[in-house]
């Protein structure tokens, strides 16, 4: 697994992120227009709030859309949590993952330009220790 370092900026939305919401951050990526969160299993509806109405506060403060994932040590539910469409199976083999989308879902988990993927890949390196995913 690789340690995720964080400069002044990314503890600065964190901390945002945790003041606001008023849930702990296991790990974040922010991007141009993105950020994800990583937060304990089951603290996501807390996160989100009623309506949504708390991540609305995180996304107008961070000015970038907000995702939210909660995390769980076992691997393939924590994949299930991170790909924003149906999947139909993962396959887990040490340190290589492949997970079989329906190719009408493809998109929404590679993203424009794979920008979605890599996030993907940059959450599970950190967190499990995935070096190599693929979507088929």
């Amino acid at each position: 697994m690789t340690k995720a370092t964080y400069d002044t900026e990314m503890i600065r939305n964190i901390n945002l992120f945790e003041s606001i919401t008023d849930v702990e951050v296991r790990d974040a990526i922010i991007k141009e227009d993105e950020a994800y969160f990583v937060v304990p299993e089951g603290k996501a509806g807390m996160a989100i709030g009623k309506g949504g109405e708390v991540v609305q506060k995180v996304q107008d403060r961070l000015d970038r859309d907000i995702k939210i994932y909660e995390y769980s040590d076992n691997l393939g539910k924590f994949i299930n949590n991170l790909v924003p469409a149906d999947i139909r199976g993962v396959d887990i083999d040490g340190d290589k993952v492949e997970i079989d989308v329906p190719r009408d879902n493809k998109g929404r988990v590679v993203g424009k330009d794979g920008n979605k993927i890599e996030s993907i890949r940059e959450i599970l390196q950190r967190t499990h220790g995935v070096e190599e995913v693929k979507v088929e």
